[in-house]
């Protein structure tokens, strides 16, 4: 047993649903698989289906000294399998993961995550001049400085996320959508993310161009839709 390792009649169970995700799948993995043994994807989703990104939660777990070999560490586990060799931080004890989770996020991993997000926000792709670096799931809730788990976000979007409504009057606002939309936004939340589309990306890239450099994309667009125009004329 490791010098992080508690006795095992000292661990909170793992079903307990008032403990965040990261630190549920923490227990899970010491009460259920248990150190060196194998485990797979679906039996993780299993045992917590009701949180969509569980996967990205057992990742975050390396942050805190905790060894989780894939197919890309030991050539003998299949793709859907990962091994659990050994436990870190016991990250179920507040004050463990306080004194861990306090690094702050390094200069290079913020630069990582802006240029992920081409500088714009990840919420409404706005490439606006001021943006936030937040937590997908706080620190103190057992979230990481991990890259998976930073977003890009805009000032505007953080404020409306603070002043979310509640559930009854977000449901009405869904309900009220077009049909169409109401499929978007339920593809959305079973992806646990908004997918930009290529046309968003490109005026997020664009807007970090220089004046002249935009002027020149301009242009050059014009003298594509002048092109198509001439096109369809000469087919019509």
């Amino acid at each position: 047993m490791t010098d992080t390792e508690p006795e095992p009649t000292e661990l909170p169970s793992w079903e307990d649903a008032t403990r965040g995700s990261m630190v549920r799948g923490s227990l899970w993995l010491m009460q259920v698989v248990g150190a060196g043994n194998i485990f797979t994807k679906s039996q993780l989703r299993d045992a917590f289906p009701e949180v969509a990104q569980i996967d990205r939660r057992i990742r975050d777990l390396r942050n805190y000294g905790w060894v989780i070999d894939t197919s890309r560490e030991d050539v003998g586990l299949g793709s859907h399998e990962q091994r659990f060799v050994k436990p870190g931080s016991p990250v179920w004890d507040p004050a463990a993961r306080k004194r861990r989770s306090r690094e702050p996020v390094s200069a290079s991993l913020r630069r990582s995550a802006m240029e992920r997000a081409h500088y714009a926000c990840e919420m409404c792709g706005r490439a606006v001049p001021h943006l936030d670096l937040t937590h997908r799931v706080p620190l103190a809730a057992g979230g990481s400085n991990d890259l998976d788990n930073l977003e890009v976000i805009c000032t505007a979007c953080n404020a409306a996320r603070h002043a979310a409504p509640g559930i009854s009057e977000l449901a009405d606002r869904a309900s009220s959508l077009p049909i169409l939309e109401r499929t978007r936004l339920l593809t959305w939340m079973t992806m646990g993310a908004r997918p930009r589309s290529a046309l968003e990306d490109i005026w997020a890239q664009y807007q970090q161009l220089s004046s002249i450099d935009q002027q020149a994309m301009a242009r050059h667009l014009a003298r594509l839709l002048d092109e198509d125009a001439q096109a369809e004329d000469g087919t019509s």
